[in-house]
């Protein structure tokens, strides 16, 4: 404690972290509209016109009008972008965009509840875990997946938050109800019920499954016709959101087809199974020595790994992964600390337009993608699978070192 607080005293500063999220909240936007994608908010648009189309059945059949994309969501979510959705488009971007900037800083502060930093018997004071939220919120800002999240108007800090607040809920309904609701809205934060079904929470399983029925139940109340052909047609159409070899999609699936140069829906399945299996153990085993953050990061990634379509700014979950290497309880040890260097080298380099921008030459010209693409173009499932393999190693070390105290005792 007193080692991290010399170390890190000028975060404890009332002035230091303000002024370097200031100067990050005027940068940001001015760099991000120099890019090709930079604050176009694209899938934003998505969420305004889905519910305009709620009534006339067009749901899944319009498509935005200059970059053609469709509605790929649960009816449901909606029935939640509803309010949004009567707003000048001006109006709902900039409510998105401060919203997306608070979803930050509330994602860092509760990772710190959930590693016991702040919060009931939270041993940090109040000033460092300020100013470990404003300067980590300033950086958070120029990492690749929150980057491209805020360019698209994307929804995924908005489902970490939540999910997150679940984490550190007292109670199991309401753990469980921040599951079913993330899960209604986007199918695949359903993973999360596994962390709670490891933890042996029964209780809070029972309400997700039952708020994710309920939130079927809605949509089937309302739009029977969209929420019948969403869920017995379209949920099995994963290209519906965009090509599943395309660089951007950085899950198994997309890494896999990539290497290969075709579908290799067989070689998916079985590295499926695996990431699996080394998700649980890494779970289970960080469950045991009682880290339950890391517990929780484990069956998020399972859930980014096996998911036919994971866009680089789905990986919002690095955030936390990062804090967790900075100041969790397995912060010495080596392995941590290079998976953290790994991640932040990769999420802040750019590394994903200049993929795509190689990419789309490639396409453009009828060539196959160079060798360097498909491997670079692998690199978040392959940290992913890396994580898992660190978060499993450094768990089952500290319940080894737990139970040989007592022995030798």
């Amino acid at each position: 404690m007193s080692a991290t607080r010399s170390r890190w005293s000028w975060l404890e500063s009332p002035v230091i972290p303000v002024l370097v999220l200031l100067v990050s909240l005027c940068l940001h936007p001015l760099v991000m509209a120099q890019g090709v994608d930079g604050f176009r908010m694209i899938d934003l648009r998505v969420y305004v016109a889905g519910p305009l189309h709620l009534g006339d059945g067009m749901l899944y059949s319009f498509l935005t009008p200059k970059e053609d994309l469709p509605f790929t969501y649960p009816p449901f979510a909606a029935m939640v972008f509803w309010p949004l959705a009567q707003l000048p488009f001006a109006a709902a971007a900039v409510i998105w965009q401060v919203l997306s900037v608070i979803l930050v800083a509330c994602s860092l502060y509760l990772t710190l509840r959930l590693l016991g930093k702040t919060g009931p018997g939270g041993h940090w004071a109040a000033p460092l875990v300020r100013g470990v939220v404003l300067f980590g919120t300033a950086v958070a800002l120029w990492v690749e997946p929150v980057r491209t999240t805020f360019n698209y108007g994307q929804i995924n800090l908005l489902l970490m938050t939540v999910l997150l607040l679940g984490a550190v809920a007292t109670k199991d309904w309401v753990a469980g109800v921040t599951v079913g609701l993330t899960a209604g809205i986007k199918l695949i934060p359903a993973v999360t019920g596994l962390f709670y079904l490891l933890s042996r929470r029964f209780s809070a399983v029972a309400a997700a499954v039952a708020t994710f029925v309920a939130t079927g139940l809605l949509a089937l109340l309302v739009v029977p016709d969209l929420t019948g052909r969403y869920f017995t047609e379209l949920i099995f159409e994963p290209e519906r959101t965009g090509v599943v070899a395309a660089v951007r999609n950085q899950s198994l699936r997309g890494a896999i087809d990539r290497l290969a140069g075709e579908d290799s829906t067989v070689l998916w399945a079985v590295a499926v199974v695996g990431v699996i299996v080394l998700g649980i153990l890494a779970a289970v085993g960080s469950l045991r020595a009682g880290d339950r953050l890391a517990a929780f990061l484990a069956v998020q990634f399972i859930g980014l790994e096996i998911s036919p379509i994971s866009w680089n700014h789905h990986w919002v979950w690095v955030l936390p992964l990062v804090l967790w290497c900075w100041c969790g309880p397995r912060r010495a040890e080596r392995a941590v600390q290079w998976l953290a260097g790994s991640w932040a080298v990769v999420t802040l380099a750019f590394l994903m337009p200049l993929l795509a921008a190689q990419e789309a030459r490639t396409w453009g010209a009828g060539e196959p993608l160079a060798l360097w693409v498909r491997l670079l173009g692998a690199v978040y499932p392959v940290l992913g699978i890396a994580t898992l393999v660190v978060l499993l190693t450094v768990g089952r070390r500290a319940v080894a070192a737990a139970t040989q105290v007592p022995a030798t005792a």
